[in-house]
């Protein structure tokens, strides 16, 4: 009867052990990012100023407020436009990796907005000069022509 109250005994502790002191915490990565970031791109004469605000929403969830702003010099002035776009779901996949996927509403100023679809994977680095970038293939397509560019942009942290 003692070794039945015993074996009893022993099989209810196994059963009460907390499982989750053995469980290994989630890694936060998104902390790695947070920032502001910044690059300047010129093709067929249009400059083009890329600016990231990185931020963390939660583990391994970041919000990107991204701004380009767009300078053509036509003769007798400057013109600049500046597109700002919100995305908020950027995903980190590790301590030097995050994933966009997102469809966003782009504020073209005035009061005119679009939608794009902006697909990519950044990647974070040191750069010769030893400091923080991130390299991206940023897929930018604008929904209502079907219409994509996809930029190979290096951000550097300011």
């Amino acid at each position: 009867m003692k070794k039945l109250i015993f074996c009893c005994l022993v099989i209810f502790m196994g059963a009460c052990k907390d499982k989750d002191k053995d469980a290994e915490p989630e890694n936060d990565f998104a902390s790695g990012f947070v920032g502001t970031y910044q690059t300047t791109t010129v093709e067929n004469g249009l400059a083009t100023n890329h600016i990231w605000d990185i931020q963390k929403v939660n583990n391994n969830q970041l919000k990107i407020v991204y701004d380009r702003s767009y300078t053509v010099e036509i003769p007798g002035e400057t013109v600049v436009r500046v597109h700002k776009t919100e995305l908020g779901n950027v995903t980190t996949t590790s301590a030097d990796r995050f994933t966009i996927n997102e469809t966003v509403v782009v504020d073209q100023g005035s009061g005119v907005t679009r939608s794009e679809k902006l697909e990519g994977q950044g990647t974070k680095v040191l750069n010769a000069s030893g400091n923080q970038q991130i390299n991206i293939d940023l897929k930018i397509t604008n929904t209502a022509t079907g219409t994509s560019t996809q930029p190979y942009l290096e951000f550097k942290k300011k």
